[in-house]
């Protein structure tokens, strides 16, 4: 099996149940969790991922609470944090104590959408963040890829938010630009079946799912979420 990084809502609809989504995932053998950091402006989101922030944010989901949280659990897959601009750059205590916090706890990078790639070493943030790549990156934006630290590269394989599609587009694209970056490729935005996973496992080096997760948390009762959630990434995987 090749890379596989899930996408989970902080604090949908709880944070008890997002605790236990982490630990049921440890049970698979994934690459990672990109935890989301719920955010009332998510410009990159679809209304799937829009509605699971909403409900964190009324249930008064912080950043604060999701780092006690993770601080409870342990676990073998590498941890992500997916926060906008807004909530790190602004943390209560400061944003040196909130990079400090998420070394402690072993948070392998920052995924940020409203980060443009331009200005990810123009930003005073202290710690590994993943590039996005799109279909129209520049070839020189790609040449600035291969200078920074990271964990690993996002590409985005759709334009406009996240959600569900039933193609994989741009596969050329992925190619030529795995053939260039020296880091890791990761591939999200629309994936929600095996065959699209198994596709982007043939030429990058994982596959990366949200929306589909979160549906799947959405339309299951709550006592049941973490077991839907562990089946549909095993479906995912073709376990």
């Amino acid at each position: 099996m090749k890379g596989f990084i899930a996408y989970i809502p902080a604090g949908f609809p709880d944070l008890e149940t997002t605790r236990k989504i982490l630990i049921a995932l440890n049970e698979l053998g994934i690459t990672g969790v990109e935890i989301g950091v719920p955010f009332s402006d998510p410009v990159a989101d679809g209304p799937v991922i829009q509605l699971a922030h909403s409900v964190a944010l009324r249930n008064g989901v912080t950043m604060k609470k999701i780092l006690e949280m993770l601080s409870e659990i342990s676990v073998d897959y590498d941890l992500y944090l997916m926060s906008y601009l807004n909530p790190i750059v602004n943390y209560p205590e400061g944003k040196e104590k909130l990079l400090d916090e998420l070394k402690k706890l072993g948070v392998k990078g920052l995924i940020i959408p409203d980060l443009p790639l331009r200005e990810v070493k123009n930003v005073d943030i202290a710690y590994p963040i993943v590039p996005f790549v799109a279909p129209n990156t520049k070839d020189e934006e790609i040449e600035f890829i291969n200078s920074v630290q990271a964990p690993f590269v996002y590409y985005i394989s759709r334009y406009g938010v996240t959600g569900e599609r039933e193609d994989l587009p741009f596969a050329d694209h992925i190619k030529r630009v795995k053939e260039r970056i020296k880091l890791p490729l990761f591939v999200g935005f629309g994936i929600s079946r095996h065959e699209q996973v198994e596709k982007v496992w043939e030429i990058a080096d994982g596959a990366i799912v949200g929306s589909a997760l979160v549906r799947i948390m959405e339309e299951s009762p709550k006592d049941e979420i973490p077991k839907k959630v562990v089946e549909k990434v095993k479906e995912l995987l073709g376990k």
